[in-house]
């Protein structure tokens, strides 16, 4: 299919204007990087359907920034997306960006019994085959330049139907009464906060007594610091639940630390050691428990 590639803030901002001044509603979806191959979460490429062009924007371009970005989200026109909740809760924490006037057609299937991804909701609803292997298309690198002829297709098919989808869905919501439920679950869709601090969804921490949870916050926070110094996943530093097991014994010195992560990777087990010595040190932590948390 013909698309536009989009590289800059400039083209990115005229189309918003032009679709704001026509009241034109658009078809979004991100390609995103979230700690696959290298550290973080990451907006990669925006893919747009306007129902009648295509256009790929480049977010990882040097031109194309949190400027260009916010030009488009904050547009008075409509973006339609299928399940954009963690899209646009990358998009808050990467640009602190908040976006209105999203139309997410999730809410509508699932209003309908179908709790499923974008294919499913696809095949179940207008009767369209999947997008291939969807997982494997997902766990491509998609920092990588140029992308692949096939890496394009696959982004932009993601957004080729939503008009399509979007009409039968709300044929059906209507025939099923469901109006009201849908306003409803949609009225808050665009709400992001940037929630619970990254260890603390490791496990229920309730659960943790004062010192548990002391490792667990400098631990956690020991590999995410090793893991962006060396752009690496941080499950390439340390394996979460390695985090928790390790927190959950509270070692009380350097040698139990250093037994402890035997099985971290070599080149990082003496760096994590001295992060979380340094942060004992500077007084972050109490290994008695003492720290408020």
């Amino acid at each position: 299919m013909d698309y536009e590639i989009v590289l800059d803030d400039d083209r990115l901002a005229e189309l918003a204007r032009g679709w704001e001044d026509k009241g034109i509603s658009v078809a979004v979806d991100f390609e995103e990087e979230c700690n696959l191959h290298v550290y973080g979460e990451h907006i990669c490429t925006m893919q747009l359907y306007d129902g009648t062009a295509f256009y790929l924007a480049d977010v990882l371009s040097d031109s194309l920034t949190g400027r260009g970005l916010e030009s488009f989200f904050s547009a008075d026109f409509e973006k339609i997306w299928f399940e954009c909740r963690s899209d646009l809760s990358i998009l808050f924490k990467k640009y602190g960006i908040r976006t209105k006037r999203v139309f997410d057609l999730r809410v509508l299937a699932k209003a309908l019994g179908e709790n499923g991804g974008l294919d499913k909701v696809l095949s179940a609803f207008l009767d369209l085959p999947g997008a291939g292997d969807k997982k494997k298309n997902q766990q491509e690198n998609w920092m990588r330049r140029p992308l692949s002829d096939r890496q394009i297709a696959y982004a932009l098919d993601d957004v080729k139907y939503l008009f399509l989808l979007r009409h039968e869905l709300e044929r059906r919501v209507a025939e099923a009464g469901l109006e009201d439920q849908v306003a409803g679950a949609m009225r808050n869709i665009c709400a992001v906060s940037p929630g619970k601090p990254g260890w603390m969804k490791l496990t229920n921490t309730r659960m943790l007594n004062r010192a548990e949870k002391v490792y667990l916050r400098n631990l956690f926070n020991a590999r995410e610091a090793i893991a962006e110094r060396f752009n690496v996943p941080a499950v390439n530093v340390l394996d979460k639940r390695e985090v928790l097991r390790i927190s959950l014994k509270c070692p009380k010195c350097r040698p139990d630390m250093a037994k402890e992560l035997e099985g971290a990777p070599k080149r990082f087990r003496s760096l994590l050691i001295e992060a979380f010595e340094k942060a004992v040190e500077s007084g972050i932590c109490e290994l008695e428990g003492r720290a408020d948390v």
